[in-house]
């Protein structure tokens, strides 16, 4: 098994849990925070006695919303992340919300080994952020960010959503340029997507919400592409842009397919074999079951799967393909990378095969493709 440098951990507590939302997260549980985080600390610890782990070049603390925890209980955590073994030099990311950003509570995640924070702002207009459920303000998430900035944290990312109902292009590129203004490092712009099992799903379904159309979308994306691009930002990944030296170097391990392992409720981890095969695991998602089984065993995986050579291949070059600097990966796929250039929606360079513009817009049709291509050459090898 190749070595793991990458850990990410996942809180799945919120105070309220957004209709758009559709990871693992859970509201009125935060009473169960506490054997949470012991039960995320024994996870930890038998991972380390167990697998190929650590130096941990990248850490990445997710949720549901991270910053619930107290600054005693992620410096509990962060406790056995450095006992696998934790590099100098390690990027450590804690997601956060505004409305728990505080004076008090980034000096101590700072005196807990956090160096980088990922703020959820998500929109700065008063009308975007009720239909999203947000609990914070625009001024609440400007704050959030100048209190993060001035306590010490010297890497800033902030989340934005475009694509959302009622904001039109104006108001999109005034709430990115607010946020700009504010000195953050890096930024991710995400497309407001529905999700069919969350509760804005039902309301688009039942006629309650009409989305914007493609066209507006991308008119907002490539827009806000622009103006990221003016102001200094490299646009590394489809929906991330960051100041030189500021991509996330944990997302980057991934996306470059390198192993990681997930810890608590509902994580997934990757592992790479010396054949080419990969392994995947998922814990348990339900908190009350993920305590009882970590917190006993260690272990709360409820599935896995191994992926051929070849399958693995497939899935690197469609991870890959999403980074604008393009993959070697995709090489691999001599016929797929043929026909999508023919297409106009790849390119070669440097011995890397990049999206296109038009590529950029159909990144999951592009990715897919060479899942297709993978499974049929392993077919014809079976």
């Amino acid at each position: 098994m190749d070595r793991i440098h990458s850990l990410y951990l996942h809180i799945p507590f919120c105070t309220w849990v957004c209709k758009y939302c559709d990871f693992n997260a859970y509201a009125v549980l935060e009473g169960l925070i506490p054997p949470y985080v012991g039960a995320l600390r024994h996870e930890i610890d038998i991972a380390g006695g167990e697998l190929p782990i650590g130096p941990l070049e990248t850490v990445f603390i997710g949720g549901g919303t991270p910053s619930l925890l107290t600054a005693t209980q992620v410096r509990q955590v962060m406790e056995r992340v450095r006992a696998i073994g934790l590099a100098s030099s390690a990027e450590v990311t804690l997601e956060a919300n505004p409305s728990n950003i505080t004076g008090q509570a980034v000096e101590g995640w700072l005196a807990a080994g956090i160096n980088r924070l990922s703020i959820g702002v998500q929109s700065l207009q008063p009308d975007a952020l009720r239909f999203l459920e947000r609990l914070h303000s625009g001024t609440d998430a400007i704050a959030a960010i100048r209190t993060a900035r001035t306590g010490g944290f010297a890497n800033v990312s902030a989340d934005l959503l475009y694509g959302v109902p009622g904001v039109g292009l104006d108001t999109w590129l005034d709430t990115l340029q607010s946020v700009l203004d504010e000195g953050v490092q890096h930024l991710s712009a995400y497309e407001l997507t529905v999700e069919s099992g969350t509760r804005l799903g039902q309301e688009v379904r039942t006629g309650l919400v009409q989305m914007p159309d493609a066209d507006d979308q991308l008119e907002q994306y490539w827009a806000a592409a622009a103006r990221l691009e003016a102001a200094g930002y490299a646009h590394y990944e489809i929906s991330n842009w960051a100041q030189p030296g500021y991509a996330c170097r944990h997302n980057l391990a991934a996306w470059n397919y390198q192993p990681y392992l997930g810890v608590g409720a509902g994580a997934h981890s990757m592992f790479r074999r010396a054949d080419g095969s990969t392994e995947r695991l998922w814990n348990v998602k339900g908190p009350h079951v993920y305590i009882k089984q970590a917190s006993e065993g260690g272990h709360a995986v409820d599935g896995n799967e191994t992926l051929s050579a070849e399958r693995a291949r497939g899935e690197a070059a469609m991870i890959g393909v999403r980074l604008l600097e393009g993959t070697i990966a995709a090489r691999e796929f001599p016929g797929q990378r043929q026909q999508l250039v023919g297409a106009g929606l790849l390119m070669e360079s440097d011995g890397h095969v990049r999206l296109t513009r038009r590529g950029v817009e159909l990144a999951n049709q592009v990715g897919a493709a060479f899942l297709v291509e993978a499974a049929a050459t392993q077919q014809g090898k079976g």
